[in-house]
């Protein structure tokens, strides 16, 4: 079997098996839910459980969190203002526009992303699979992508997208993904994000993350976030793991308090660098502006085995755009 045969097969049995993890959920959604006062108490449980997550995952314009809910049309443009001891002064910026195509039965979206850099202290991908917004990237990268959605729940994703790096030289690229969030066990909400996908510059990957969540307070979430990508050119996984504490301190300003390890898995599985943050997040003057303050302290691993401390921070402006969706029209319009 030739090596892309044997990636081929790797990609298409990961997606099965997601897709299969998720189908109990899929099937549980059809059925009629009970109506006993335990289930409405769950369900009032549940809910205030997925309120707090998805206040947060809109606030902090998580794009990958927050794909979980209707498709609506969307752009953000950020701005990054990063110093710390290594590195000295850098700018970075990115963009994302999706843009809903409701003539299309509502299932096709345009994306257009990209950046003109990477972001060196990212431990997981920002949209795994698109070469527009690429962490390792220390060029300027953009993209246009056409997604279709095949399956879209409150818990679920399954879409396919296909699209184009744009450059003096296009190349393409197709991918998959499945979003999938289901309460599980003692109030904890686990989300999976499956995304294998073939570039013609890169070849074949695959990109996994998990998150772990809980609601510690009706204000309070605790978050373990986990991810492992590799592709034909990549050194092995590339993984991350973060462990962090979302707290809402009012409706226009929320805190992050988290420290994550991150490295590939050759010649040897080691921790590339250890870091710990804190981000502050404000909402100002209009509700489409935000900035960001984010201290922190990296340990990144040197050549000859060591580690040194290097402090940093980070100011970040964000303008956001979200479409909003037309009234449905009335008989005779």
């Amino acid at each position: 079997m030739t090596s892309i045969n044997r990636w081929v097969h790797i990609l298409l049995a990961a997606l099965a098996v997601s897709i299969a993890a998720a189908a109990p959920a899929l099937a549980q959604e059809s059925t009629v839910p009970d109506n006993t006062w335990v289930d409405r108490y769950h369900a009032y449980i549940e809910n205030d459980l997925y309120g707090t997550v998805v206040w947060f995952d809109r606030f902090f314009e998580d794009d990958l969190r927050k794909d979980l809910g209707p498709p609506r049309s969307s752009l953000r443009w950020t701005n990054d203002f990063r110093w710390d001891q290594e590195n000295k002064f850098k700018y970075r910026t990115r963009l994302r526009a999706s843009i809903r195509l409701p003539h299309l039965m509502n299932k096709w979206r345009l994306v257009i992303t990209g950046e003109n850099k990477g972001d060196p202290t990212a431990i997981r991908p920002e949209d795994p699979g698109n070469p527009g917004l690429d962490v390792a990237s220390q060029g300027r990268r953009a993209s246009t992508e056409l997604v279709y959605d095949l399956h879209r729940s409150r818990n679920t994703i399954v879409d396919l997208g296909a699209g184009v790096r744009v450059k003096l030289s296009p190349t393409a690229y197709v991918r998959a993904r499945l979003l999938h969030a289901r309460e599980l066990a003692y109030s904890v909400i686990g989300r999976l994000a499956a995304t294998p996908f073939w570039d013609t510059k890169d070849g074949f990957g695959e990109s996994n993350q998990v998150d772990l969540e809980r609601q510690l307070a009706p204000a309070t979430l605790l978050r373990w976030s986990n991810s492992a990508t590799i592709t034909q050119e990549s050194n092995g996984w590339n993984w991350g793991t973060e462990l962090s504490v979302l707290q809402r301190l009012s409706p226009n300003s929320a805190v992050t308090f988290a420290a994550n390890a991150s490295g590939p898995t050759r010649p040897s599985t080691v921790v590339g660098n250890y870091r710990a943050y804190t981000r502050y997040r404000r909402n100002f003057l209009r509700y489409w502006l935000f900035f960001e303050l984010e201290p922190d302290v990296n340990w990144p691993r040197q050549e000859g085995g060591g580690r040194k401390t290097v402090l940093g921070g980070t100011v970040r402006l964000e303008i956001n755009f979200t479409g909003r969706e037309a009234p449905p029209a009335t008989p005779g319009d």
